[in-house]
């Protein structure tokens, strides 16, 4: 099973849905916790855009010393980080301390700590052969993302709880001792790494990156970033508050929504894997994620619950094939040597653009209309998707070429 994926890919494949699970029930109950301890909106936006200006320098420092410090040391430190967090927010209730930790450490981010999960695609792209890349992606997608649905579900456990006789805050403190667990068991999956995890020694020297490389990181920047601004308009927190807001829904029915929606995404990962090996990347990626933004426009203005939640869980069906396949390209066009510069050089643009849509988009919800995102978000990222093909349908990576 899996024979042509090294050790090293498998652990991070372990701990691709242990990490999703503990993400995803945080994340959707994040914006929730923190109102519920009286901040309001606009100052949970900017928690939220705080957080996430932190994992960038976390991901700009990743991508320049990871293969100097030791990748598989970084990746433990991360998740040090990120199981601290989750035990501060398990015996604290004093809003000033969580925020500064949440803006440490990007607490409440579906995505989880960005620099562990760029240093993780950069080893899984040297752990197995060139043509079976995009499907490791795929996989480990797919789990995550499976992972992901069962973590939406788990968090209707707060509802249980408070069922059990806790107190709504003390019930959700109790959540996050559960995510500060999880992620004690992923660092202690990473500390089994091997050395095959880090660059050659003599690759260490930091050769410059060619100008063909430089030209590549220059135009994904852009686009990537582009895409980045409209999907933080749309995080899982802001989403929830939505559902909470309009329809009125509790935890437990939201968590099912987004299980769904998971789910639907976890079909789409590996389809995608097998439709780029006869379609190729860059179609794969835009031809699907072209109609999901279209929908996305639609689904605040739906007269009830039933039809918003047809567009929303269609848009889960197709919005995430581009991931797979987009990790896949990024490696696949660039030498292994230059993958952690070139990861940490894309994400910086793409996550200062990621951190400011929160903030912007929980003004919009409570100063001019509660839906205003989901239209802002669906336009930036269908223009994205056109200049995405219009600019990189010419260049293969090796597998295709």
């Amino acid at each position: 099973m899996l024979d042509w994926v090294n050790r090293d890919g498998k652990i991070l494949l372990l701990i691709r849905p242990l990490q999703s699970f503990a993400a995803s029930f945080v994340s959707i109950f994040f914006a929730v916790y923190l109102s519920l301890l009286g901040l309001p909106l606009w100052q949970v936006g900017l928690t939220m855009t705080g957080g996430l200006l932190s994992s960038t320098l976390f991901n700009l420092g990743a991508g320049f010393l990871a293969d100097r410090l030791g990748r598989r040391r970084l990746l433990m430190f991360f998740g040090v980080v990120t199981a601290a967090a989750g035990f501060v927010f398990s015996v604290v209730d004093e809003p000033s301390i969580l925020v500064a930790v949440a803006v440490l450490t990007s607490t409440g981010y579906r995505g989880g700590f960005g620099a562990a999960q760029m240093l993780e695609r950069v080893i899984m792209a040297q752990s197995c052969p060139d043509d079976r890349r995009t499907r490791l992606y795929a996989i480990r997608s797919t789990m995550g993302s499976v992972a992901t649905s069962v973590g939406s579900l788990f968090t209707g456990f707060v509802v249980l709880l408070q069922g059990w006789g806790l107190a709504e805050l003390v019930a959700y403190r109790w959540m996050f001792g559960a995510y500060a667990i999880l992620n004690v068991v992923v660092v202690l999956l990473y500390s089994q790494l091997s050395e095959a995890a880090e660059v050659e020694e003599e690759q260490i020297s930091q050769v410059p990156l060619s100008s063909q490389t430089k030209k590549y990181v220059f135009l994904l920047s852009i686009l990537f970033s582009m895409d980045a601004l409209g999907g933080s308009f749309i995080t899982q927190s802001l989403v929830a508050y939505w559902f909470f807001e309009r329809f009125g829904l509790g935890m437990d029915s939201i968590g099912m929504i987004f299980s769904a929606s998971s789910l639907l995404a976890a079909m789409s990962f590996m389809l995608a894997a097998r439709i780029s090996e006869r379609i190729g990347l860059i179609n794969t990626m835009v031809f699907s994620h072209l109609p999901a933004n279209l929908m996305m426009t639609g689904i605040p203005y739906m007269p009830n619950l039933g039809s918003s939640l047809f567009l929303y869980l269609g848009r889960s069906l197709l919005s995430q094939m581009d991931v797979p396949t987009r990790q896949s390209y990024v490696m696949a066009i660039v030498k292994p040597e230059e993958r952690s510069r070139v990861s940490g050089l894309i994400n910086l643009p793409r996550s200062l653009t990621l951190a400011f849509g929160p903030s912007i988009a929980a003004y919009l919800m409570q100063f001019i209309g509660l839906s205003v995102p989901f239209l802002v978000a669906g336009v930036v990222k269908s223009v994205y998707d056109i200049a995405l093909w219009l600019t990189f349908r010419g260049i293969k990576p090796p597998e295709e070429a």
